[in-house]
């Protein structure tokens, strides 16, 4: 999975098509949708469209409905591949913890077997629902996808999925663009040394933590920008000042932790 992708969240469906297109022209290998941002044709019809092979690209999407029963998850499954028209998705994830998160993981567990998924994954799963996974996964989550960046870093949840050797991916690894993140200070010093912008140097401090990306934007120059972060790597001391900037609060208002994280047999509050 590549380590940077595009994500497309709150991009109408008209406008998807040419978004995934324009940011497969400038290089992304990676698109991140889901049933809930009712997008899902767009980016199926940017892939067939776009002279890539499939097999170059990497499709995220996610189920989101509650459901209960193998049926409704398979009629969720269905409605998402029929939209994106794609004959198998790279990563199929849970959107969140609702329903019965156990049996749809066992129904993505038979669907990925017959290789219709060549992944599977979960997305907002916090410790009071993660552990519902892993203790009844034949196939444990490739990553766990939660709201991460600079000002909510998510050391606590890094180190918890560790143990399962799950990798966590960054969804709004800009924050939204909220509390100046594109201006702060501390991250526009650092950009200066290597010729980069505040947003360049929060997403490469992710990259550097071994979080996967996803960020969203509808315009060709931030595409560029978004996706130009590997010729150049922070020193120690950059790392150690971006980690001051955590303020332990996520920032979009969707639901989060504010529980306990079980690392290594201890309990610590995050």
């Amino acid at each position: 999975m590549p380590m940077v992708g595009l994500g497309v969240y709150n991009i109408s469906n008209r406008e998807t098509q040419r978004v995934v297109e324009q940011a497969i022209s400038v290089g992304y290998e990676s698109i991140d949708t889901a049933a809930m941002y009712l997008n899902e044709s767009g980016v199926g019809k940017a892939v067939r469209s776009c002279g890539v092979p499939r097999e170059q690209l990497f499709i995220t999407t996610k189920i989101c409905e509650s459901c209960y029963t193998r049926d409704q998850t398979l009629r969720a499954v269905d409605h998402s591949m029929s939209e994106l028209a794609l004959d198998y998705v790279d990563l199929m994830l849970i959107h969140w913890p609702v329903g019965d998160p156990v049996v749809m993981w066992k129904t993505l567990e038979e669907l990925y077997q017959q290789r219709l998924f060549h992944a599977i994954g979960v997305s907002n799963f916090y410790p009071n629902t993660f552990p519902r996974i892993i203790e009844n996964a034949n196939v444990i989550p490739v990553v766990n996808q939660c709201e991460t960046h600079v000002l909510y870093q998510q050391r606590a949840m890094t180190d918890y999925l560790r143990q399962f050797n799950v990798a966590l991916e960054a969804w709004s690894p800009l924050a939204e663009g909220k509390h100046g993140i594109f201006s702060h200070p501390v991250l526009r010093q650092i950009g200066g040394h290597y010729g980069k912008t505040a947003a360049q140097i929060a997403l490469k401090f992710l990259i550097e933590n071994d979080v996967i990306i996803i960020p969203k934007t509808t315009h060709h120059e931030r595409m560029k920008e978004n996706i130009s972060l590997f010729d150049f790597t922070l020193t120690n001391e950059d790392m150690e000042a971006i980690r001051q900037l955590d303020t332990g609060h996520n920032v979009t208002g969707w639901p989060s932790d504010a529980l306990t994280y079980k690392v290594n047999g201890e309990i610590e509050i995050s």
